[in-house]
């Protein structure tokens, strides 16, 4: 019983910290295009930011599909639509979303990390763990991934590994959560 409710706290931690990350991660729309369909994607994307920032999921992803519609060759509209249904627990969507993100830009960090997120989500800790050491080759600073690849780990009861990647999230300056902390703990017979 006690390991479900570390797990819960975990989901709960994760979910925030999309939250608090989706305002960081949001940027608006930088692919050439003509001048027509530039400000057309770019304003239903900008629509679609300002629908998620207030938590209207259902309209941003409406949005991003209007964009995207618009522009189907627009990375960030893609990881927009993604992070919006990875929010929104629809994970299979995200991942897809991802997928195209990511065969547009191939070293979008970001992306990795999201989706990272999303297959964790899923229970598919090999894959999220592949996607975090990915967005961490591309950018080594994000505090974040260590965070979540160490929770990653810990679901595979890889604790060491997981130690790792906390105590490397930490020395960037992230606060790991205290009941991740008890729980790692606990979990692998040391106290760092």
């Amino acid at each position: 019983m006690r390991g479900h409710s570390v797990k819960n706290t975990i989901d709960h931690s994760i979910r925030v910290i999309l939250i608090i990350a989706f305002y960081a991660l949001f940027s608006c729309a930088t692919i050439h295009q003509t001048q027509a369909e530039s400000s057309d994607a770019e304003a239903y994307n900008n629509r679609g930011n300002s629908h998620a920032d207030k938590g209207q999921y259902d309209e941003a992803i409406s949005e991003y599909t209007m964009a995207l519609k618009i522009k189907p060759t627009n990375a960030q509209v893609y990881y927009n639509r993604g992070y919006t249904y990875t929010i929104k627990g629809k994970y299979d969507d995200a991942i897809r979303d991802f997928n195209k993100a990511l065969e547009l830009n191939p070293k979008y960090a970001k992306a990795y990390h999201i989706r990272g997120i999303a297959y964790a989500s899923k229970g598919r800790y090999d894959q999220a763990i592949t996607d975090y050491t990915k967005a961490l080759e591309i950018n080594p600073q994000d505090a974040i991934a260590y965070c979540n690849r160490g929770v990653a780990y810990y679901f595979r009861k890889e604790y060491g590994k997981s130690w790792e990647n906390v105590k490397k999230a930490q020395s960037l300056g992230y606060q790991i959560d205290p009941t991740f902390l008890d729980g790692l703990r606990k979990a692998s017979g040391r106290q760092n």
